[in-house]
């Protein structure tokens, strides 16, 4: 077989495919689902966002830990109660006012929740009737109190 004198002619031109014939409305129809696709993420990061920086509170994790003690005896959950509400104050109003004791500190508890629960409602258990036996402290009422006082800190 004979070599042509220039190699380079027997060569054959190379054919490209075709363009993909899309269309303007195929386009747009993708661009609007990644559109959409990423408003749900948006939507989605910022509702998590706000649900991690209401646990963050202080009211949140005053509320966690009123849930937490639901399960505990009477007394161990009254205990638990008011540790949550020490948590709270000294994290809002201060860790030196979370350090006071007796009708100061319930005094302290109204001026926080703008109420008068602590000094001449049922709060009073969570005073210096903590350390005595349990009379007539219900910490069922108690926990829905304090529930209903956090939320609306």
């Amino acid at each position: 077989m004979a070599m042509p004198a220039d190699p380079l002619a027997a060569l054959r031109p190379i054919r490209l495919p075709a363009p993909p014939a899309s269309s303007l409305v195929e386009m747009l129809v993708l661009a609007a689902a990644a559109g959409i696709a990423c408003g749900l993420l948006l939507t989605a990061l910022l509702a998590a966002r706000a649900a991690l920086a209401r646990r963050r509170s202080p009211a949140g994790e005053a509320l966690a830990a009123l849930a937490a003690a639901r399960g505990l005896a009477p007394g161990e959950r009254l205990c638990a109660q008011a540790a949550a509400l020490r948590r709270y104050v000294a994290a809002t109003a201060g860790a030196t006012r979370g350090r006071i004791q007796g009708a100061a500190w319930l005094a302290t508890l109204d001026a926080a929740f703008a109420t008068d629960v602590f000094t001449a409602g049922a709060g009073r258990a969570l005073g210096e009737a903590l350390y005595q036996p349990l009379d007539g402290a219900d910490p069922e009422a108690l926990d829905a109190l304090l529930r209903g006082l956090l939320r609306a800190a």
